[in-house]
């Protein structure tokens, strides 16, 4: 059994995976919708296995459909590039679409800034960028829905590369305007346990009793601090001198690992290649940025960052 490149069982396979709704993925094949699901069931039946599980008016790919969508995305990556080396592309320049996810506090600051080095020299590539919670990055690469994921923890699933770009040093900060408020933390949500770890990390065993607000923007947690809403645990290279905050004395930076995460395949295209470059290249000094012009205490390391460098230790003594 042979699927060439130009499938349309494939290509239409490919569109409902990325959409996850017959209706969209029809329109933009530009068939009708019944015309994609006997496509679909022509593929199952051919590949003799499920690629769909349907249930409460919602799709989600089985472990074959995920197995196959990065089948054919690699194979979209590829013919992209192989038919910009044919068709007269000499500049070098690469060209293609690739999807990436972050969390918050490192899309604008951080991602943002190392891709847009990479998209200005190749004005024919394009990506998607986007940012979810903590929680729901690894899932999101898992399933398909992005081809790179910026993420503060190594993802344990078979078939990921965890490669480390950078650390990113928090600090519990304050309003300097007013006070009032000292016993309130600021999270994302009721699910973000950050601000509980961050004290983890500086007693070892107990959290203090506080109050609670969420703000989920993290630059909208920011001005929540500047406002005196509460205290927050925010990265330092968000941090700048105009801001009406100050670091609260008495208190450790937290170092935590950030990680870059993406299948491993046999073979990288080059946009692959240069995408994984540049953050590597990239991402550090922007995470070590501090301009708040004040020497910091010595950080204590994340749970995440000593379990990482424990496993390093260990892959270089064998």
């Amino acid at each position: 059994m042979r699927l060439p490149l130009s499938s349309p069982l494939l290509e239409s396979f490919l569109v409902l995976a990325r959409e996850l709704n017959f209706s969209r993925a029809a329109d933009l094949l530009h068939i009708t919708q019944p015309a994609l699901t006997k496509r679909i069931q022509n593929l199952e039946s051919l590949l003799g296995q499920a690629l769909l599980i349907r249930q409460y008016g919602s799709l989600e790919l089985t472990e074959t459909g995920r197995t196959l969508q990065r089948y054919g995305a690699a194979l979209e990556h590829q013919e992209t590039e192989l038919l910009a080396s044919l068709v007269g592309e000499r500049t070098g320049q690469l060209a293609g679409f690739f999807r990436i996810v972050t969390f918050s506090s490192a899309l604008r600051s951080i991602v943002l800034p190392a891709l847009g080095y990479l998209l200005r020299g190749n004005p024919k590539l394009s990506c998607h960028a986007l940012k979810a919670e903590v929680e729901e990055l690894h899932e999101m690469l898992i399933a398909g829905k992005v081809d790179f994921c910026v993420s503060l923890s190594e993802c344990e699933r078979a078939g990921i590369e965890n490669v480390q770009i950078g650390i990113e040093r928090d600090v519990l900060i304050e309003s300097s305007k007013y006070t009032g408020r000292d016993a309130c933390y600021i999270d994302h949500d009721p699910r973000d346990n950050f601000t509980e770890k961050y004290f983890l990390s500086q007693t070892g065993s107990t959290v203090p009793r506080m109050e609670r607000a969420y703000f989920d923007d993290i630059y909208g947690l920011m001005d929540a601090v500047a406002e005196g809403v509460g205290r927050a645990v925010v990265p330092v290279h968000l941090l700048d001198p105009s801001m009406p905050v100050r670091v609260v004395p008495g208190f450790k930076p937290i170092d935590v690992p950030v990680f870059l995460h993406y299948h491993h395949q046999p073979y990288y295209t080059r946009l692959q290649q240069a995408v994984v470059e540049t953050l590597l290249t990239r991402c550090p000094p922007l995470l070590r940025t501090n301009r708040l012009g004040v020497e910091l205490e010595a950080a204590v390391a994340d749970d995440a960052l000593v379990a990482a460098q424990s496993r390093q230790r260990q892959r270089e003594q064998q």
